[in-house]
């Protein structure tokens, strides 16, 4: 006999906005957490089961002796009003249940959060026991969490601060105390700092701990990102932390592979979640995470939501379309760029939104753009941040639209990031890929130097002599190029190779490094470097620098880079006279390096001019000489 389906609706008022309240309120694996129920795990597919664009997902879940499992369909939300899910239950004393939870502005700049649940007892006792588990339990959790949630909103925080207290392993107050002096000593890290990473290891809830994202962590606590990563590499050396390379899915974002090497980095990895293959790129899919070491503490990773809006905080809407549906959006968005796509459709559309732009927009879900809405950003679709956006699915089949910024977050330490600090080289010379893997680059700027006339200083001086003068060299090029947070890849004689994540800072750290070795008496050396008076002789410094794709490989058990890219710098170093650097079109076409250049307080000579490239034949290339005061 069927039961009838029980609803529970309670409403909530509370004081700060939706905006404020979103980030905690949708994060529904941090709420599940607080509100103390156990964690979830995913069921995998059976083998050979065949694909369906359900999106719905199995999970089970061990409370009081039952196993639940169920599938549950992709949430649904608008933020910053609303969320929803719907779950089928396969054994428990639930058979259905649909949640919503809708936030609604108030006059007085509070919310009023009414949380919906509709259940169907899959048996008798089901049906006796919701109205205590869920209407009286349930409900007195909830309103406790949330009201928690209020008075976080309102002191300005996004992220639940309820923590569970950690557990510690034996011995680990001792080991947090003398990383934290070698730290401090050995490695000359600032001390404030030291104590705030010493202090988040041992306090930090195990959902904070299990992936920490340097970068993040610095804006909370208001240091500098380039600090904070070098600080953790340095703890890591120390045994505090543990690493692991996450392999980022385009789509959803999340992490879909881990590896605690590069050396067991795979340049092609899977999406469940968005049922794609996806093929592994330095500058936007291999994202460095950290843990604490298990010596000091271990953080065993768990799941309570697999599926809620802040599992993918850069989705601002997700909604499952009927064939043929059409579903109008209230936007609340900030201006940029947003795409709209569908899973199992190869048709994407982009949009932007602009203050003073069409309060409506329209999206035909794998209907492909008219002409006149190209993928031009001059010509795309905009809208308002309040207006609406109009979705038809104009299928045959139910849809999952998912509308998300196109901008990547920037907390992430990518593999570019990480991987081209001297820092991380020095500390980490043996992470590299495994032989014959390649993974792609995006964009990585690339540098080339050489002496001018090495060969005659040779004859002139001697071997002994000129040999120290290249070493000092080395060692002012090395320091001039870590402090522009670059890495040099190789020598090769007296030339080098060097990588940075940013132009201007190669375009920086060349223009030192060539006023050092010209005019020694004029220029002080750079902090650290201690060389013979003998060895300050003028050196001419030959630079070329250039950005662009090229490949990350293992060659002879170190991390190195191949490609056109590299090629075309190593040529453009070749037309430098010693006293000007040369920097190809892309280089010079960069914001950054652009407005560096144009800078007055710089005193760059610029002269631009088309060059032939050995071994790039006939063609001819736009490049530019920069002058820095050397002569």
């Amino acid at each position: 006999m069927p039961h009838s389906e029980q609803h529970f609706r309670w409403v909530f008022h509370l004081r700060a906005p939706p905006a404020a309240l979103w980030p905690l309120v949708s994060n529904t694996d941090r709420f599940n957490r607080d509100c103390g129920y156990p964690p979830v795990t995913l069921v995998p597919p059976s083998p050979g089961a065949a694909q369906t664009i359900t999106n719905a997902r199995r999970l089970r879940v061990s409370t009081m002796g039952l196993v639940i499992e169920w599938d549950e369909m992709a949430f649904e939300w608008l933020a910053p009003q609303r969320y929803g899910v719907e779950r089928t239950y396969h054994s428990g004393p639930v058979a259905k249940m649909r949640m919503f939870c809708d936030l609604t502005p108030r006059a007085d700049g509070g919310t009023t959060l009414a949380y919906d649940m509709r259940l169907t007892p899959s048996s008798l006792f089901g049906r006796l026991a919701l109205p205590f588990s869920i209407g009286r339990q349930a409900r007195a959790i909830t309103e406790r969490v949330f009201t928690k949630y209020d008075g976080f909103a309102l002191a300005g925080l996004r992220a639940s601060q309820l923590a569970h207290p950690p557990k510690l392993a034996a011995g680990a107050a001792a080991r947090l105390t003398a990383a934290a002096q070698a730290l401090t000593g050995q490695a000359g890290q600032p001390e404030a700092l030291v104590a705030r990473l010493t202090q988040f290891i041992a306090t930090a809830d195990d959902l904070a701990a299990a992936r920490i994202r340097p970068h993040e962590l610095a804006d909370t606590w208001g240091s500098s990102r380039r600090d904070t990563l070098k600080l953790f590499l340095h703890a890591t050396r120390a045994g505090l932390l543990d690493f692991s390379w996450d392999l980022i899915c385009p789509h959803c974002r999340g992490a879909k592979a881990r590896t605690g090497t590069l050396t067991g980095l795979r340049p092609v990895a899977h999406c469940d979640s968005c049922h794609v293959d996806f093929t592994a790129n330095f500058d936007q899919s291999v994202e460095l995470t950290f843990t604490p070491n298990a010596a000091v503490r271990a953080v065993p990773r768990a799941d309570y939501c697999v599926g809620g809006p802040q599992v993918t905080p850069h989705i601002v809407a997700q909604q499952t379309l009927a064939p043929g549906e059409r579903r109008t959006l209230p936007l609340a968005l900030v201006p940029g760029r947003y795409r709209v796509r569908a899973p199992h459709l190869v048709v994407q559309h982009t949009f932007r939104v602009e203050p003073g732009a069409a309060p409506e927009a329209r999206v035909d879900l794998g209907v492909a753009p008219a002409a006149s809405f190209s993928q031009s950003p001059f010509s795309e679709t905009a809208v308002a941040p309040d207006g609406a956006l109009t979705v038809v699915n104009a299928s045959a089949d139910q849809h999952l639209a998912i509308i998300e910024q196109t901008a990547w977050s920037d907390h992430a330490a990518t593999a570019v990031e990480v991987t081209s600090l001297q820092l991380f080289r020095d500390l980490f010379s043996r992470e590299v890929l495994g032989r014959g893997e390649q993974i792609s680059v995006g964009t990585m700027t690339v540098v080339f130097t050489d002496l001018k006339n090495s060969t005659q200083l040779y004859r002139d001086i001697g071997d002994a002599p000129a040999f120290g003068r290249v070493l000092t060299h080395f060692e002012i090029l090395k320091t001039a190029v870590a402090a522009e947070d670059g890495c040099i890849v190789k020598t090769m004689g007296d030339a080098i190779m060097a990588v940075f994540p940013r132009p201007v800072a190669a375009l920086r750290a060349m223009v030192h490094a060539q006023r050092w070795l010209a005019h020694p008496a004029e220029y002080a050396l750079p902090a650290g470097v201690t060389v013979p008076a003998s060895s300050l002789q003028p050196l001419a410094l030959k630079a070329g620098i250039h950005l662009g794709p090229c490949l990350a490989i293992n060659q002879n058990d170190r991390l190195d880079y191949f490609g056109t890219t590299v090629n075309l710098t190593a040529r453009l170093c070749a037309l430098s006279t010693g006293t000007d650097l040369v920097l190809s079109a892309a280089t010079c076409a960069d914001h950054e390096v652009a407005a560096h250049l144009a800078d007055p307080a710089t005193r760059f000579a610029l002269a631009p001019e088309q060059a032939q490239l050995k071994g790039f034949g006939s063609e001819a290339f736009a490049v530019c000489r920069v002058n820095a005061g050397v002569r």
